[in-house]
């Protein structure tokens, strides 16, 4: 007898910096999963090119796209809960557009959630690569449900690419903020604080693209502030103590403002090995 398995809605947003070719990867990857979304909610947060309208275009029926098409750019958490709000389905998976998803992602995660009705969060470890997956062999690897809490302390205890949450949990407290370059740990953050379960498959689900450019991006003063307000909006709170406040504060910051050679060998030694 084959298992009925409970629909689920692909969320995504897009914006005119994307590039059209990962775009067109990450739908890719959606169509070759072995079980495929009821929907694929795509929130073009402002104006798209028309190369990135084209591929929606092409696969806007084999992927049942609903495209929400916002005015003006509202920013990643603004425009996600404006795809939030439009899921039909309880279970809602995130996919970034610019991530491969592997074969089984869907079905490994849908299985999980049918079996374990408790856990509300639940996303993955993911490989990084630059050009083709497996190139960089580096692993973002997060913590099973037991060591979740004391490990968002630290980091961010989710993969935000490999995401899959139940859509009630989420509207509970109010979906996405507004805390810029933060909104999933934020998130995640408030939920764990009110009791929500999550859990980390421990296995890769999704090929990032990440590269040494794009981690020499993540310095400077601009990210420094915001980890700045990120950490404080924590500590009030409740959810970091102050000791742990002024750790986070020194260490995060410190890797923010380094110069851009120190920031790799750091993250790729030290952080994801």
């Amino acid at each position: 007898m084959t298992t009925k398995l409970e629909p689920f809605s692909v969320l995504m947003a897009v914006y005119c910096k994307d590039d059209p070719f990962y775009l067109n990867d990450a739908l890719s990857s959606i169509y070759q999963n072995s079980l495929l979304p009821a929907e694929l909610i795509l929130v073009e947060d402002g104006p798209i090119t028309d190369e990135l309208s084209k591929i929606i275009d092409y696969w806007n029926k084999s992927l049942n796209i609903v495209r929400i098409k916002l005015e003006n750019n509202l920013g990643l958490g603004n425009a996600l809960n404006i795809g939030l709000k439009n899921c039909n389905n309880e279970i809602i998976i995130r996919v970034d557009a610019d991530d491969l998803n592997r074969e089984h992602r869907f079905l490994t995660q849908i299985l999980y959630l049918k079996e374990h009705q408790d856990i509300q969060l639940l996303s993955s470890w993911v490989e990084e690569f630059e050009h083709t997956p497996g190139d960089k062999k580096v692993f973002r690897k997060v913590p099973p449900s037991y060591k979740l809490v004391n490990f968002s302390k630290k980091r961010s205890p989710f993969n935000h690419p490999s995401m899959a949450f139940r859509k009630s949990a989420v509207l509970s407290v109010g979906g996405y903020g507004n805390e810029h370059l933060y909104e999933d740990y934020a998130l995640w953050m408030k939920l764990l604080y009110i009791g929500v379960k999550g859990d980390n498959i421990q296995d890769v689900l999704v090929d990032m693209r990440f590269s040494n450019d794009a981690l020499k991006r993540r310095g400077g003063i601009k990210y420094a502030i915001s980890e700045l307000k990120a950490q404080l909006n924590f500590y009030h709170s409740g959810f970091i103590s102050f000791p742990r406040l002024i750790l986070n504060i020194a260490t995060r910051i410190f890797v923010r403002v380094i110069p851009n050679s120190l920031r790799v060998f750091i993250y790729r030694e030290l952080l994801r090995r």
